[in-house]
């Protein structure tokens, strides 16, 4: 187990010349998440009008309906003119999510409302809105961790070298912020998805499990070892 002190080793900026970038990732177990794996693009789409989109939609009683939610919410986003405010964007999307749960759940065990999170990264600015419990933290470069609140919108820049996690109630209700610091400031956002969803459940986690994260794409190396100890 790492302890303070191990933590703060880590502390070490990465090399500024030849970062390999960021990169984007989501994984879930009975709930839907944009992007589901690794993002295919992630240097395009930020560097686009739309921004990248990450999204997490906690349907717990029907995964199949989180996911058919989480299809209208790429949809409706990518229909919404680029030249709009993220913001309006956002919750022209959310309110669109919100009609397609509701069409899903006539005649069905699934809620008309579920704790959801649409938010979008443009360059180094991040915009989030969100409905029910759906939590969001914002690692620092230094290794200092913020809760964001979402209420029920938020706006970030992030420095070069943040990190975000996007993650349901049943992950962050069992992982301090120290467990979350740590897993992002020294792991790709995949290598970091996958030990926090992992810890979660080994902590006895129950219900939708995801996490989406969004960050620097490490080195081998260093998601083995922790941060690069040159400066």
């Amino acid at each position: 187990m790492f302890n303070r002190r191990t933590f703060d080793q880590f502390r070490v900026r990465l090399r500024s010349s030849g970062g390999p970038g960021w990169s984007a990732f989501g994984s879930a177990v009975n709930a839907a998440v944009y992007p589901s794996g690794l993002h295919a693009d992630t240097r395009a789409a930020l560097n686009s009008p739309r921004g990248l989109l990450l999204a997490i939609a906690d349907v717990s009683s029907d995964p199949s309906a989180g996911q058919r939610v989480m299809e209208r919410v790429i949809k409706a986003y990518e229909e919404v003119p680029p030249d709009v405010d993220r913001l309006i964007a956002l919750r022209a999307t959310l309110d669109q999510a919100t009609r397609a749960l509701k069409g899903l759940s006539k005649g069905a065990d699934a809620p008309a409302r579920a704790p959801m999170i649409i938010s979008t990264v443009i360059g180094d600015q991040w915009y989030g809105i969100n409905v029910g419990a759906i939590r969001c933290y914002h690692v620092h470069a230094s290794g200092r961790i913020d809760t964001v609140r979402l209420e029920p919108t938020a706006q970030r820049k992030l420095e070069a070298e943040d990190s975000l996690l996007l993650c349901t109630p049943a992950v962050g209700e069992k992982l301090d912020e120290y467990d979350i610091a740590l897993a992002l400031y020294s792991n790709s956002p995949q290598s970091a998805v996958q030990r926090l969803l992992a810890m979660a459940k080994e902590k006895g986690a129950q219900g939708a499990l995801a996490a989406v994260a969004f960050g620097p794409q490490r080195s081998l190396v260093t998601n083995i070892f922790g941060r690069s100890p040159n400066k």
